[in-house]
Order: C-alpha cells, then structure tokens, then sequence
C-alpha cells in the first residue's frame, strides 16, 4: 500500500523449522514478542498486536487463540510461472503506460496509489517522503521497475514492483476508481511480467487481500493463482 503501518499496530510474524518443532522454540518466540508489545505499550500509547502466519499451520493458530488473539483476515500469495510471457495484450485506448523515471513520476506513483488505497482495510496514509524513503533503502529497490499509466489529463494507475532471490514480487498496484473497468491493472501487470521475463525471471508473486473477490478476479485473468494462504490474528 501507499500508506504506512497502522500507527495502533505491532506487526509481527516469525516460523520455527520444521526439525526443530516440539521444543518450546515458538512458545519462546511468542513470549519475546509479547514482551515487546507491552514494553511498546507502557510507553504511553495504547497498541494491537497483530501477528501473521501460515493459514495451514493450525499448531500456531491454537497457540495464538489461546493467548487471547483472534483471527482478523485472510490473504492469499498469487503467482505466475512462465517460460514466456503471456503478452503485454492490448493497451487501453488513450492509456499510455511507461517506466517510473523522475521523482515527479514518483510522486505521481504515490499519489496513484495513495487515493486507489483510501477504502482498503487496514490501509494509513504515509507521506510521500517516507514511503519513498521505505523503498530506496531496501537492497532489492529497483525503480526500473516501477510503471505509471497515464491518460491525456492524469496519472490514472501505477505499478511498484521489484525482484526478490529468484522471484518478481508486485508490492502494490493501484487504479483511481474512476477509471477502473477498463483494463489499465492487467496491462500494468502484463508489462511488468515483460519486465521481470526480460532480466530472467520466470515467476512473479503478489499478495492480495482474500476479502477482495475483485483483485482476486483480475489476478487470475491474467494468469496468476493462488499458491499459498496467510492469516492475520490480532489482540487488543
């Protein structure tokens, strides 16, 4: 998203391998995080703990029910694997969609984002500043990879997207409401899958609210599918 963390929010998540399950190393981890919740917490300001993990581990669940933390929403990892890409398609009219090049374009980027992200649980608005600031001090920021549509008045979409180990990763993709329908999210998607197969890669994944039937709709009309589910459990 283009906002930042909820300010109410401690977000963790963590995972013990699976050889070394059965010897307290999670209950551990768990204590560790608790404590630092409360420390945050007696700091002045009152916070959630909010803690992701695998919808499948069900050990982890019980664990976190009985710590008094609740189950608060679903997300789905989405992928597509290619020896090619499935083609850029066709660009819609009066859309033209190009590389994030300048730090107006960025801004542009942002702003895109900002507003196409204004109804979205959990989503806070970031100032333009730190959310870049997020971005350009990771080692995986590729701004090359970043893609913005525009139609003859404005920005209307953006794409954030950067490369992880083996893997494309799509961080956010947005459309302003009003020109939503008419294609501008998949060929954003279809263009960057072009960009990802170009430097080699041949998977690309997102993350996508399960709650969002639409989102989920797009995804797989361009190909993706859903590979993993992850939960969000929350307390306070």
């Amino acid at each position: 998203m283009a906002g930042k963390p909820e300010p109410d929010v401690v977000g963790s998540w963590g995972a013990v391998h699976p050889e070394h399950r059965g010897r307290g190393i999670g209950s551990g981890l768990l204590d560790r995080i608790e404590d630092r919740a409360d420390q945050l917490s007696a700091a002045g300001q009152s916070l959630r703990l909010r803690h992701s993990i695998n919808a499948s581990d069900r050990v982890v669940a019980a664990m976190l029910q009985a710590r008094g933390l609740r189950l608060v929403r679903h997300f789905w990892h989405m992928q597509i694997d290619f020896v090619r890409p499935p083609g850029s398609g066709r660009t819609p009219d009066g859309i033209e969609i190009a590389a994030a090049e300048s730090i107006d374009d960025f801004r542009a980027v942002h702003g895109v984002l900002d507003k196409a992200f204004a109804d979205d649980w959990g989503y806070h608005p970031g100032p333009f500043d730190q959310w870049l600031d997020d971005y350009v001090t990771s080692p995986d920021h590729d701004p090359a990879l970043w893609l913005l549509a525009r139609d003859p008045e404005e920005p209307v979409g953006a794409l954030v997207a950067h490369i992880g180990g083996d893997r494309g990763w799509v961080s956010e993709l947005g459309v302003l409401a009003a020109h939503r329908g008419r294609g501008i999210a998949a060929a954003l998607l279809r263009r960057s899958f072009e960009a990802f197969a170009d430097r080699g890669i041949r998977e690309v994944i997102l993350n996508v609210d399960a709650e969002n039937p639409s989102a989920t709709a797009l995804y797989e009309r361009v190909g993706m599918r859903v590979v993993k589910q992850w939960d969000l459990w929350e307390r306070g």
